[in-house]
Formats: C-alpha cells, structure tokens, sequence
C-alpha cells in the first residue's frame, strides 16, 4: 500500500494506482490542493479526484457542481475509519460519461474534503477499489465530534417553516403578475417581505447541529435577501417607475433563486 495526504486528510491506496499528474476534468468539480489517483495512471477509464472544498461554501460540494447536476442525487451517510462522510451515488453530469461516486467530508470553521470516484462502463472493479480506498481513508489534524445523520428535531422545524413559507409564497405570487394593479402589487410585495422575514426569525429558534451550520446560515440568510428584495419591489411600485419596478422583479428573482440553491444544499446533507 502506498500512502498520500490531501485536504486534511490520509489515502492508502494500491501500488498498482499511481499518482496523476493531469486530473480528468469534471464539470464543476472546483477543489483546491487536488490529487489524483488512477489504476496503473491510466486515469481515461477510471479513477480518484480528491481535495479540499473553499470555506465560502454552503453546502459539502462545490455550488459549481452542484449546479450542474441532471438530477438531484440520493444522499448516504456513511462510516469511514473514525469519521463520516456524506455519499452520493450515481451522480449525472451533462458532459461527463462515467459512473460517477461523490464523497464530501465536511470540517466546520475549516476547509473541507470532497473526492470522486469514476469509471467507464466495463470498469467496475476499479470503481470498486476506489470506494474502498475512500472509506478507509483517515483525518490528519482534526476530529469529527459530530454526526452527519439528519437531526430529527431540527429537521421537523425545518419542514414546518419551509412548507408554511412555499404555501404562502405560491400563493401570493401568483397575484404578482405584470398585469396586476399597482396597488395590488405593492400591497402583496409588503406581504411577502413579511412571510421572508417572518420564516429566517422562526429559523433563528431551531438550533441548528454542527453539521448543518453553514446551509442554516446561508438559509438564513437568502431569506433576509428575499425581505429586502420584496420591500424594494414595495417601494419601486410605490414611487411609479417602471424602469425601478422592473429591476426590482429582477431583484426579486434573484433572491427567490437564492432560497431555492439553498434549500437544495439541504438535501445534500440528507434533509427532504
């Protein structure tokens, strides 16, 4: 077995899989201070990616990625030698023709690890060996004192004030449209900011876990965004302009998209 550190993190891998010096390239998949690994470094069939994720991120896998995706992935928690790391099997890439595994290891107030495994079709057996070379893998210069299992306290705070939230707002926007009259507009804008502002002070109340600190926080705060947009779509209406309305709609779609990113980065830590 050979032995390779990266991202706070140790690798025993294989002699038979050397080190890459050129990485295969995977859509969206930004991380720092990267290693590759690839069966006899051949890394065009199969291979391992691993590195550390920027400390700006919200959610266990770089936004880029994220953004990419095909479809939303099944998220696992599984055990790794003295830790845990958030699984995603069967991630959809447009641009990306392997059977792709993704491994987040998150380290909160600290960057953390993110790796992948690939392989073409006929290559199972390295993607195999890759899986395992991730799940005994071990931190160097840390611990991880907290579980990555959803917390089924937070979780129902969670669901109720973001299923109050999405009622209210289907509803309500719905009266929003380019035809509505000013005064119903602006009178609904108000109402909306409300909802907003009302939804991340319920959140303020739940306790998030260790885990999910960084996504309750980037919740939060695409919330307050989503306030201050609708009250400036208030406003805008108020004062008449039409060139203010319009950028403050695209202040409003903005904001909304927001909350929605951060809702999905919810579901990458396992909460539906």
């Amino acid at each position: 077995m050979v032995a390779a550190s990266v991202a706070s993190v140790l690798l025993n891998y294989p002699s038979s899989w050397k080190q890459v010096a050129s990485p295969v390239a995977i859509p969206g998949f930004t991380i720092t201070h990267e290693l590759s690994l690839a069966p006899g470094g051949d890394r065009a069939h199969a291979g391992l990616l691993a590195g550390g994720l920027a400390q700006r991120e919200s959610t266990p896998l770089p936004a880029a990625l994220v953004a990419a995706f095909r479809a939303q992935p099944h998220t696992e928690v599984v055990s790794l030698l003295g830790s845990e790391a958030y699984r995603y099997p069967h991630v959809s890439l447009p641009g990306f023709n392997h059977e792709l595994t993704l491994f987040a290891i998150p380290n909160p107030g600290s960057e953390g690890t993110d790796l992948a495994c690939y392989a073409s079709p006929g290559s199972a057996a390295d993607m195999r060996t890759c899986e395992h070379i991730v799940t005994t893998l071990t931190l160097v210069g840390q611990s991880q004192s907290y579980d990555l299992a959803p917390n089924e306290t937070y979780a129902r705070g969670l669901t109720t004030a973001v299923t109050l939230l999405d009622k209210q707002r289907v509803a309500m926007r719905r009266e929003m449209s380019q035809q509505a009259p000013s005064l119903t507009l602006q009178r609904t804008a108000g109402r909306l900011a409300a909802v907003f502002g009302q939804t991340a002070a319920s959140l303020s109340s739940l306790g998030p876990t260790l885990a999910v600190g960084r996504a309750h926080a980037a919740l939060s705060a695409s919330l307050l965004q989503a306030r201050d947009a609708y009250k400036a779509l208030a406003v805008a209406v108020a004062s008449g302009g039409p060139a203010g309305v319009t950028a403050a709609r695209q202040q409003v779609y903005a904001a909304e998209a927001s909350v929605n990113r951060s809702l999905q980065g919810f579901a990458l830590l396992g909460y539906t």
